[in-house]
């Protein structure tokens, strides 16, 4: 009797471990921002020239609050604990529009559409984003078909751009600040194009 009494105790402990285990909090999610590092020398009365960019298309499969990171060449993670602070798609192209600022020395680069259009546009990008992922603690890719338009929507040039960068560490700060490092080069490519054409 006391051999059954003992198992029963034994059943119920083990029932009591796993409702309390089942009713413990989940941390909260860590949200995470792409970095726009802003030139001070460009504040003050707006000059140079009119870049518009936008619009930014994403796959729908980054077209999500949670950070994707690829485990395998074709099986994707969705983290419920690392997000967007908002939606990645404003993300990239304000990032793409500073930088771009910065590379131009202008501060007259807006994020199309806006909503006062004053300065008429001599530039305009448009940028379709096929791929924007990376495994933690491996290289981050960035594929991107951009369009460069001079005014009036006259076509200049059509390019895709393969950007590979690889992360300095393995955590989700080291992922974000390799996807700024891509963010930082089509910026590049594209500013290049506009001097160019300018």
């Amino acid at each position: 009797m006391s051999h059954l009494i003992y198992r029963i105790a034994v059943i119920i402990l083990a029932i009591g471990v796993l409702t309390m285990a089942g009713c413990a909090p989940t941390p909260p999610p860590t949200y995470f921002q792409l970095e726009e590092p802003a030139n001070v020398q460009l504040s003050g009365i707006e000059r140079g020239i009119a870049v518009g960019v936008g619009p930014l298309n994403l796959p729908a499969y980054l077209d999500r609050p949670h950070i994707v990171t690829r485990a395998t060449e074709h099986r994707l993670e969705l983290s419920d604990f690392n997000r967007w602070a908002e939606p990645l798609k404003d993300s990239m192209l304000r990032v793409i529009a500073v930088n771009l600022s910065n590379e131009l020395e202008t501060t007259r680069v807006f994020a199309l559409p806006r909503r006062s259009p004053v300065v008429p546009i001599e530039f305009k990008v448009e940028i379709n984003v096929a791929r924007f992922d990376g495994r933690l603690g491996g290289e981050v890719v960035l594929v991107a078909r951009w369009i460069l338009l001079g005014k009036e929507d006259q076509l200049i040039s059509t390019k895709v751009s393969i950007i590979r960068e690889q992360s300095a560490g393995s955590d989700y700060d080291a992922l974000i600040k390799a996807q700024n490092k891509t963010l930082q080069k089509l910026s590049n490519e594209i500013a290049e194009a506009i001097v160019t054409n300018n």
